[in-house]
C-alpha cells in the first residue's frame, strides 16, 4: 500500500519542505532517544564500564556527544581498540541490568500503531547491539509494531554511514524515495542524507534546511496528513 505525502512546512518555519508526489511505504526510526528514553542509561553504562575496566571515567557531557554512533565505535573511543570488545560486553551487561527504568517516549506507541494500521512498514535503525535493541523493544512494549531491525552489529559501518539504512531498505525491497527517517541525533540525519533520503524528521531544532524539525513524535503523523486520531 502506498500513501501520498502532503505538502507542509517544517515546524520551525524554515524553508518549505515540499514533498508532493512522493510515495511512502516505510518509516525508519532510530531507537534510543527517539522511541525510548534510554540515552541516559546508555551514557551511565559507558561511564561505569570505564570505571570497572580501570580506565578514566569520561564526563557525561562527552559520552552524550557519542550517542548515535555504533556501540563498538563508542567502545573504541572510550576504552581503546585493545579493550573495545571487552568494554562493549561489560557495557551491555550493565545496560541490560538497568532496563527496568526504560520507557517508551511519549506518543511512541500511538504513532507506531497508527502507522501500522495505515499499512506502513516500520523499521528500526539503531547503533545498539542487536540483542540489546530487541530487549529494549520488548521491555517497552514496542516490539509488536516493528517489521525489521538493523543494529550496530549487523553492519560493517554504522551511522553516519548509509549502510544501516540501505540494509533496511534492501530487506523491505524499497528505494530511498519510499522511506522517511525519524531520529534525534546528527548521526541519524547524516545517515539519511548520505543515503539520499528526502524526508527526514528530527526531534529537536535542526541545523539543516533539508530536515523537518519536530517537537513530538505525533508530528510525524500530522505532517504525513494521516487522518487518524491519536489517543
Amino acid at each position: 500500500m502506498r500513501f501520498d505525502v502532503m505538502n507542509y512546512r517544517s515546524s520551525d518555519h524554515n524553508e518549505d519542505a515540499l514533498l508532493a508526489d512522493r510515495k511512502l511505504r516505510a518509516i525508519a526510526f532510530d531507537l534510543d532517544g527517539t522511541l525510548v528514553n534510554t540515552v541516559p542509561l546508555h551514557a551511565l553504562s559507558w561511564i561505569e564500564t570505564c570505571r570497572r575496566l580501570g580506565l578514566p571515567a569520561p564526563s557525561m557531557d562527552y559520552v552524550l556527544t557519542l550517542m548515535g554512533l555504533r556501540a563498538l565505535d563508542i567502545a573504541r573511543k572510550l576504552c581503546g581498540d585493545e579493550n573495545a570488545e571487552k568494554g562493549l560486553k561489560v557495557k551491555n551487561e550493565i545496560y541490560l541490568s538497568l532496563l527496568n527504568n526504560a520507557r517508551a517516549i511519549d506518543g511512541a506507541p500511538e504513532v507506531l500503531r497508527v502507522l501500522k494500521d495505515k499499512g506502513f512498514m516500520i523499521g528500526i535503525v539503531t547503533s545498539s547491539s542487536r540483542h540489546v535493541a530487541l530487549r529494549v523493544l520488548e521491555v517497552t512494549g514496542l516490539l509488536k509494531y516493528i517489521d525489521a531491525v538493523i543494529a550496530g552489529d549487523d553492519v560493517d559501518k554504522g551511522k553516519p554511514d548509509p549502510e544501516p539504512l540501505i540494509k533496511l531498505l534492501t530487506i523491505f525491497g524499497l528505494g530511498v524515495d519510499e522511506v522517511a527517517v525519524v531520529g534525534d541525533s546528527k548521526y541519524d540525519v547524516e545517515m539519511a542524507i548520505n543515503a539520499g533520503v528526502r524526508i527526514i524528521f528530527f526531534l529537536g531544532d535542526s541545523w539543516d534546511p533539508r530536515v523537518i524539525s519536530i517537537k513530538d513524535l505525533r508530528d510525524v503523523v500530522r505532517y504525513l496528513d494521516i487522518n487518524s486520531i491519536l489517543h
